[in-house]
């Protein structure tokens, strides 16, 4: 059994949490390329013991290494750093708020091309009654001269 103080400690994200009892963290790392220098991340996931589901997607989370719990459950959540906010929820009500927007501007089209519609009409109609309102005249004309 590996001793309290030597046991492993990573701060990592939840980002699923729809197992009973389990939470997925993701843990990145960051270091410089040792050639190169550029900051490289690598992410790993572990499946950790959530017992009362108080870790919750989106939040910043230490897990502890323990006693395996199942065949890839290695980890417990020892304590939830940071509240997170829910990326789903938020993306959902992006998605509303842009089909709400794309649905106003169909409708204002539609309602454009209605006004141009009966003004292309309101000309037609209005040509013909020149027309036939110009003839009247003439023939009105014709005859009183």
């Amino acid at each position: 059994m590996i001793p309290k103080t030597q046991r492993k400690v990573m701060t990592g994200r939840v980002v699923s949490d729809k197992m009973a009892k389990t939470v997925i963290v993701e843990v990145e790392q960051r270091h410089a390329h040792p050639l190169y220098g550029k900051v490289v991340t690598r992410a790993r996931r572990f499946k950790a013991h959530n017992e009362e589901p108080l870790a919750k997607l989106g939040d910043l989370v230490k897990i502890t290494e323990s006693r395996p719990y199942s065949r890839e459950k290695r980890f417990r959540v020892s304590e939830i750093v940071q509240r997170g906010v829910v990326v789903e929820q938020a993306v959902d009500v992006e998605l509303e708020s842009l089909r709400a927007k794309e649905e106003a501007d169909r409708a204002t089209r539609r309602a454009e091309e209605e006004r141009r519609a009966a003004e292309r009409l309101a000309k037609l109609a209005g040509d013909e009654e020149e027309e036939a309102s110009s003839e009247a005249e003439e023939a009105t004309g014709g005859e009183e001269e």
